[in-house]
Parts: C-alpha cells; structure tokens; sequence
C-alpha cells in the first residue's frame, strides 16, 4: 500500500499543472514570385492554459511540404536548422514565429503565393491536438 501511495504522489508531482489553451495568431506569409517554390510562414503561438504543450510538426497542403526551423548567425553567416525534436510553448508564455528567429519553412509550392491569398498549415500539438491555420499571404516589402 504504502508503494502505491509513493507511486501516485511521484506521478503526480511530474503532472503539467492542468491542460494546455493553445491560442494561435498573426499567421502570415510573403508574397512569392514566379519560379520561386519556397516561403517562410511566421505566427504568435500564446499557451493561455496551465499545462505545457509542444508543437512537434507542421504540414502544408499538398504538394507543399512543411518544417520547423530555426534561423542563427553566427560569424556573419546565416543558418537555418530543421527543430526535428519540436518546440516548447511552456504554460503562460508566448512564442513568436518572426523573421530572423523560429519560423515554418514552406517548401514545394507548385505556384506562386499572390497577395491576399490564405495558405493552409496544420500544426500538430502534443497535447493540444491538430490545427488548421490559415495563413494570410502579405506584400514582400510588408514589415510585420
């Protein structure tokens, strides 16, 4: 007896805290011009809930691909790496998707990307599940 009541306050003191309230805004991507088949997507990720969650993966709407990514410089030169191990959105914080930092990378468009078009991303979450984001497509010369 004694083992089980050990066992429960152990797993419970590894509890989150309570659910995750993934909130998803400012989803955006640059215009493309012809001949260009990739574009990076931005967004605010706000958990508003008491528990962590992850974003583990994004997908684009056939024939497009989707990837995390993170962007550093590091002596001059600019780098992009895949987050293949997902990013974590802590209970009460706020992640922005911004130019220069974390971003979706897009890959594979089979046309341009026009102005006042929305693109279709699915994030998936670990706690929080799928969800459809559409991305509204911005001028180039933009600034967000």
């Amino acid at each position: 007896m004694k083992r089980v009541l050990l066992a429960a306050v152990v797993l419970a003191s590894c509890s989150k805290g309570g659910p995750a309230d993934i909130e998803i805004s400012n989803a955006w991507a640059r215009e493309t011009v012809a001949g260009q088949t990739s574009t990076a997507a931005y967004m605010t990720l706000a958990n508003n809930g008491s528990g962590d969650d992850r974003l583990l993966s994004v997908a684009a709407e056939a024939p497009a691909m989707a990837m995390l990514h993170s962007s550093e410089s590091a002596d001059g030169v600019a780098r992009m790496r895949a987050m293949t191990s997902g990013l974590a959105i802590p209970a009460g914080t706020r992640i922005e998707l911004k130019p220069g930092g974390s971003h979706v990378m897009v890959s594979g468009l089979p046309a341009p990307l026009r102005v006042g078009q929305t693109l279709n991303l699915t994030l998936t979450f670990e706690g929080s599940g799928k969800r459809s984001v559409p991305l509204k497509i911005v001028a180039a010369n933009e600034a967000r």
